[in-house]
């Protein structure tokens, strides 16, 4: 379903009843049978949806926060670099000084090198540059 998410935006605004689809049917799973190394993904990508689809800022960063506490009780590393793109990318750069962004974007980085998500880690890298040009 991730990849769905991906594509879907990709494919342009026609799109976009896909990517909803998609989302809350992965946080429906992870409600349903409990937490996977990609349910704090699922979680940013609502949020993402909230803030970009919906308008809605405050439930934006109410579940881009709870998608930050749910990474960190999750032991694997698995998710964390799409996880940290996602929700410091298309969430945060909305309600956090730019500042604070660049260190999550290392952390993600980090993160997805470690655990061989080559393409997340290096997005990570790339919008930290960004970040760090733009302060």
């Amino acid at each position: 379903l991730t990849r769905l998410t991906l594509w879907s935006f990709l494919a342009g605004e026609k799109f976009g009843h896909f990517i909803l689809l998609a989302v809350t049917k992965m946080v429906h799973i992870t409600l349903s049978y409990g937490l996977s190394e990609l349910s704090a993904n699922s979680l940013t990508l609502l949020g993402a949806i909230s803030l970009h689809i919906m308008g809605d800022v405050d439930t934006a960063q109410s579940i881009g926060e709870s998608a930050m506490q749910l990474q960190e009780r999750c032991e694997s590393e698995t998710g964390k670099a799409r996880t940290f793109l996602v929700l410091h990318a298309y969430v945060f750069y909305h309600v956090k000084p730019l500042q604070s962004l660049s260190k999550s974007f290392l952390e993600g980085y980090q993160s997805g090198m470690r655990t061989g998500d080559g393409a997340n880690a290096l997005w990570c890298l790339f919008n930290n540059i960004v970040t760090l040009y733009m302060t």
